[in-house]
């Protein structure tokens, strides 16, 4: 790469350079969002799998406690009512339902070790414990009720009744059943039992409590990420829109503003868009150059300098195709052969110069001056204002009284020009009109201007 052309530490940063970052930077934002996303979906679960965990642990408390109550309730309402059906019922939970043990089950589970499941035990150990007494009581119920041995219910059969409880009256074993049921030991043991269900419960809560906290940290901190990550990547979208404005497409809009003005590009934006104006205006300089040159050398009389005529053809066929007024010039310099044939036709060159640089001199450089005969010359006027008849007859005024000035050296000469005026560029009836108004000059005395008009 020629260094004219490309410096890296002074031309801008490539937009390769700038794209391959931002999409980089894009991609390791995105997998921010999405990972936090996914973290938060886990710490979601994780949230409601610690929800289930404590609504099942404390309805396994609940439910341990409850059947601990349904047995002392069934046991009780068999010595008040002294129906066996309670019995029964206590039986079929006791030995069938289990829900004690299913209790303990689901919360062992969850809590394999830990204050929750030493509590629990103890509260276990404690209604088994309270369960031999009800066995007891109800086996002395049986007993009381006068009901034979051999229809005790299996679960009784081993039950040993002590040979005093035995001699007792029906009335008394009852009355014994009772105390046992309701005396201030067995309440103990209910109390005892309602303590450590208590201690579990606000174990569990506390636990879960804590659990809730830190996944609420964990949860806000994962959203934290993920909204500093959106927002991150927002910023980024700005920083690249902000980027190629600045870098390409603001650059851009100058480069098609300068093209349309047939001028240099701004050298601005990226290593990318400096590169192309710079390569453009060198290739534009060049090419200026060698036009110009080129132009010069087709487009004007070697002798005058002024445009010849074949390069004043090519600028009638441009005006064509416009539709701003223009003012048609045909110049002829009066009686030239006589000059030449008196003074020579090197003095004739030098008049033909002099005519062409005065004319230079008078017209601006927005009109076209050209030399297109041997003594004849025309000019283009564009651009002027609402009187042109009276500009243009000053102008020719001023180059006849300059021609004519006496020089010992130079012979005096004088200019007839004939003008057409179009309001809607440039036709070829412009020359026409232009040569009768020449013609109406010569036959009124010559060294004068005239313009076209219907009349003439």
């Amino acid at each position: 790469m020629n260094r004219r052309f490309y410096n890296p530490k002074k031309d801008g940063i490539k937009i390769r350079s700038i794209s391959f970052c931002m999409l980089i930077l894009c991609c390791v934002l995105c997998a921010g969002v999405f990972i936090s996303a996914f973290m938060q979906k886990s710490q979601y679960n994780t949230i409601l799998k610690n929800m289930t965990s404590y609504a099942r642990c404390t309805k396994a408390v609940n439910e341990f406690r409850d059947t601990s109550d349904y047995l002392t309730n069934q046991v009780r309402l068999f010595l008040v009512n002294q129906d066996v059906s309670y019995a029964e019922k206590y039986f079929q939970e006791f030995y069938e339902a289990q829900n004690r043990e299913k209790s303990l089950i689901h919360i062992k589970e969850i809590h394999s070790e830990g204050i929750i499941k030493m509590t629990m035990d103890l509260a276990y150990k404690e209604s088994q414990d309270l369960a031999q007494i009800e066995m007891y009581a109800m086996a002395l119920i049986y007993h009381a009720l006068s009901i034979p041995e051999k229809m005790f219910p299996a679960e009784l059969k081993d039950v040993k009744i002590n040979a005093a409880d035995l001699a007792l009256s029906n009335n008394e074993k009852l009355a014994a059943a009772e105390r046992l049921l309701f005396g201030m030991d067995y309440q103990d043991s209910k109390n005892q039992i309602n303590h450590y269900t208590t201690i579990g419960l606000e174990e569990i809560l506390s636990h879960y409590l804590q659990v809730q906290t830190t996944d609420k940290n964990h949860f806000y901190r994962f959203l934290l990420i993920q909204m500093c990550t959106i927002v991150a990547l927002f910023l980024a979208s700005v920083g690249l829109f902000i980027a190629i404005r600045l870098l390409v497409l603001r650059p851009i809009d100058y480069d098609i503003k300068s093209i349309r003005g047939e001028k240099k590009m701004h050298v601005l934006g990226s290593y990318e868009m400096r590169l192309i104006a710079k390569t453009y205006n060198a290739l534009r300089e060049k090419d200026e150059i060698k036009a110009s040159i080129l132009k010069h050398k087709a487009e004007h009389d070697p002798l005058t300098g002024l445009i010849n005529r074949e390069a004043f053809a090519k600028i009638k066929e441009v005006l064509s195709d416009t539709a701003e007024p223009i003012a048609y010039l045909i110049i002829d310099i009066d009686l030239f052969k006589a000059v030449n044939d008196k003074y020579g036709h090197l003095v004739g060159d030098e008049v033909l110069k002099k005519i062409s640089a005065i004319l230079c001199e008078q017209f601006r450089n927005t009109d076209y001056v050209a030399r297109i005969g041997g003594d004849e010359f025309a000019v283009i006027m564009t651009k002027f204002g609402d009187t042109p008849e009276l500009i243009i007859q000053r102008k020719i005024e001023t180059i006849n009284k300059l021609l004519q000035k006496v020089d010992q050296s130079f012979p005096s000469v004088s200019l007839s020009v004939g003008v057409a005026i179009s309001t809607m560029g440039y036709n070829e009836i412009l020359e026409e009109q232009a040569d009768q108004a020449l013609y109406h000059v010569k036959q009124g005395g010559r060294c004068n201007c005239s313009f076209f008009s219907i009349e003439h």
